[in-house]
């Protein structure tokens, strides 16, 4: 039996993308979609929801994960129990980085379908993603019950393992994470990390020996590695081994004279800065926990580990460890050094100027302290024509320092120097990329300037490093309409409506789609739009504007004159139902309708406008004359009653 046509574009489309082809298969599945085949189908057979499921993965697969998810979206508004697409959703949520969304496919997912080892897998890796390695082990174990030879499940059951195995060793079981850790690293899951932590294990129960042999293996891993032989050598000094501790010491070019000069409590200490000045926040953070548990508190190396949950971004743990170290050691006021900063990193300027008085009663720098009341001046509500000349005086005076042109250029933005701030918003990005508020103020500046194209590069920016900044993607969707750049507003729309998904954003982002000539993408909008208010009018009318301007005038008409017989037809309606018959160079059809206009709504001149017009398409000038004139009459008349 013969293809139909739909069979036949529907093969090429699925040949192109086995080929990886999914620009061709795309431009095929969405002129399919388009006509109407998702719902309706053809004469051979029933609709194909599945072009919309085909579209996402094409999509998907070209990284344009916003559109995939519109086009899952789609299929499951047709098929809400079919766990693949649920699937698939999921997949393209989590490849997009929106995890708690693909969670919730996924686990929709397995309802619809619980024997899905993939689903199963993948909500897996969305649970690691989304730091819960309790619920990903136990979803893996599921997975595995079901496929226990499957490498893919075997990973992520080991990777989903490892982290709760350090997440038990730092809740203080030491055993239990031994265990786990040994079973991992006879597994396959090997390296300098699972060796170290091991080794943390077997110290921390009292196994010195083979403590030992696990930091040596974890150095093999990593023999550039600064900090792993001081571990060595903290447990050589445990085991009473001095000598060796001394000779290894010596090698790292750190001798001492005599065996009392050092004690495991003061190598610890050097562990501890030593992953500081690497870098190393979160060693550091458990080098100096692991020494708070063996050895006692300590002002210095609280003040330590204050600095390393500073740098993790904890917070409330880093102020609470500088203050510990400040109880230990008052004549030591340098913890109040990390406080500043803690309050400064998080904008806190009331609470900045309360811990820039208690540094200052302290006896800390009374220069530091000046820059840090600068800074809360500039930010709280001070007279910014006084404030002014202080902050231009200090960054000439400090130089660039990010905080303090933060400050200047936010003054002259709130003294109207937009030409200014702009400039200094500028430095402050080129030395701060990842500055949210200077990228917010910079932004504000070019707007106040009505810098177009500096304007729209900034939205970009912004984005591109905030891309969950709701308000202001909307912002630049609004920017990219005054300018009428409606491809590229269609495109940001399309992220929102992934993030917030509504008819409202829907059908605005089909009007934009139609504004940017994108008729195809336009009219599968306006089609999924009717599904749920199939009587409203204009959506229907904007559906047959895209055919028409796709070339399907005739499927246009069929579905314009459907709709008429369906509903109470209006002027409006009927008026859409003689153009189509005209552009199709169905002129008697067309005079039919029109006069239907006429008689139906008899005040409306377009009728009689309409007849006009095909007359003279016809090539009959009087008939057109009189229809006219007809036309005018009916408008004279209007205006004399109204009088």
């Amino acid at each position: 039996m013969a293809k139909t046509w739909f069979e036949t574009q529907l093969s090429q489309a699925l040949s192109a993308g086995r080929k990886r082809d999914y620009r061709k298969a795309v431009t095929i599945l969405e002129n399919l979609a388009a006509r109407g085949y998702a719902e309706n189908g053809d004469r051979a057979s029933g609709g194909h929801p599945e072009l919309y499921l085909y579209l996402a993965r094409s999509y998907h697969a070209l990284g344009n994960f916003a559109r995939a998810v519109a086009y899952a979206r789609l299929y499951l508004e047709l098929r809400p129990d079919d766990g693949s697409g649920w699937f698939f959703l999921g997949r393209t949520y989590l490849a997009s980085g929106t995890v708690h969304r693909a969670v919730f496919a996924l686990r929709t997912s397995l309802e619809k379908n619980p024997e899905s080892v993939d689903a199963r897998a993948l909500l897996g890796m969305a649970y690691l993603k989304a730091k819960k390695p309790i619920i990903a082990r136990a979803v893996f174990e599921e997975a595995l019950e079901r496929d226990p030879d499957n490498p893919r499940l075997n990973e992520g059951y080991r990777n989903a393992l490892f982290i709760e195995a350090i997440r038990t060793y730092k809740r203080g079981d030491a055993e239990q994470a031994r265990q786990m850790l040994t079973f991992l690293i006879n597994n396959d899951i090997d390296g300098v990390v699972p060796r170290l932590y091991l080794a943390h294990t077997l110290r921390d129960l009292g196994y010195l020996p083979e403590a030992l042999g696990e930091y040596e293996n974890a150095a093999l891993f990593s023999p550039e590695d600064e900090v792993l032989p001081w571990y060595r050598v903290a447990v050589l000094l445990e085991m009473g081994r001095a000598p060796e501790a001394h000779a290894l010491m010596a090698e790292l070019g750190a001798a001492v004279e005599g065996a009392s000069a050092v004690s495991p409590e003061v190598v610890n200490t050097t562990i501890i800065r030593t992953h500081l000045e690497s870098g190393q926040w979160a060693k550091a953070a458990q080098a100096a926990r692991v020494h708070i548990r063996n050895y006692g508190p300590s002002a210095q190396v609280h003040a330590l580990m204050g600095e390393a949950q500073r740098n993790l971004g904890n917070v409330e743990a880093a102020v609470n460890h500088f203050n510990r170290a400040l109880e230990l050691d008052r004549e030591h006021p340098e913890p109040y050094y990390g406080i500043l900063m803690v309050f400064k990193s998080e904008r806190d300027w009331e609470g900045l100027c309360g811990v820039a008085n208690r540094a200052e009663r302290a006896g800390c720098d009374p220069a530091l302290i000046n820059y840090y009341r600068t800074l809360c001046r500039a930010n709280m509500d001070t007279d910014p024509a006084v404030l002014l000349p202080e902050l231009q005086e200090a960054v000439l005076q400090i130089g660039a320092d990010p905080e303090l042109m933060e400050a200047l250029a936010r003054t002259y933005f709130r003294v109207g120097l937009f030409d200014l701030s702009v400039g200094w918003y500028d430095k402050v990005l080129q030395l701060e990329q990842g500055n949210e508020d200077a990228w917010l103020g910079y932004i504000a500046s070019l707007e106040q300037l009505d810098d177009t194209a500096r304007r729209l590069e900034a939205y970009r920016g912004y984005l591109a490093l905030w891309g969950d900044n709701s308000g202001i993607r909307r912002d630049l969707v609004n920017f990219l309409e005054e300018n009428e750049q409606w491809e590229d507003a269609a495109d940001q729309l399309e992220i929102l409506l992934g993030q917030f998904p509504s008819s409202g954003i829907e059908r605005q982002l089909a009007l934009y789609r139609r504004k940017a000539g994108q008729y195809r993408k336009a009219a599968i909008l306006y089609r999924s739009l009717l599904r749920e208010t199939p009587d409203d009018r204009s959506l229907l009318s904007s559906l047959v504007y895209c055919l028409d301007r796709m070339g399907e005038t005739d499927s246009a008409r069929k579905l314009m004159q459907s709709a008429n017989k369906a509903f109470k037809p209006t002027a409006d309606s009927l008026l859409i139902e003689g153009r189509l018959c005209v552009r199709a160079k169905d002129y008697q059809a067309a005079l039919v309708i029109f006069r239907k206009v006429v008689d139906r709504f008899p005040k409306d001149t377009r009728g009689w406008e309409e007849v006009a017009h095909v007359y003279d398409l016809q090539g009959v000038p009087e008939m057109a004359a009189t229809f006219r004139q007809k036309a005018r009459d009916t408008l004279n008349s209007g205006k004399k009653k109204k009088k």
